[in-house]
């Protein structure tokens, strides 16, 4: 069959890449791996739904890109190339400082300041006063 990136696979799909990508084998191993419980993994295989969560602690984690996990388009690591950005030695120390932060902060934590995040840049966007007369 054919996919494309809107084709959303069926859960059994999703899980196995997601098993495949982190080396897991087993409920047990998967919770470990995503620092939750077993009985969340019980609970998303019991409603079929792959938690927004787990894509973002994967993506966070492992630059695991959540559409290959959700439809298996595309590639499944999400890369960044060095040469794409310029930074000298103190931007260096302060990207280091912001991705030591965001990992540290727990999957809710992390989805709730992207949406806000998402919510300001789009606000600003609308609320700023038009320089077209």
């Amino acid at each position: 069959m054919d996919k494309t990136p809107y084709t959303v696979c069926t859960f059994t799909e999703q899980l196995e890449r997601i098993q495949q990508i982190t080396g897991t084998h087993s409920q047990m191993e998967l919770a470990a791996y995503l620092g939750i419980r077993r009985s969340t993994v019980t609970n998303a295989k019991r409603l079929g739904t792959i938690p927004a969560e787990w894509l973002l602690t994967l993506l966070r984690v492992a630059n695991v890109n959540p559409e290959w996990i959700l439809t298996g388009v595309g590639p499944c690591r999400i890369r960044r190339h060095a040469a794409d950005v310029y930074e000298d030695e103190d931007i260096a120390r302060e990207r280091q400082k912001d991705r030591e932060a965001l990992q540290r902060l727990s999957s809710r934590a992390l989805a709730d300041e992207l949406v806000r995040r998402i919510a300001v840049a789009e606000g600003e966007r609308f609320l700023s006063p038009s320089t077209q007369a």
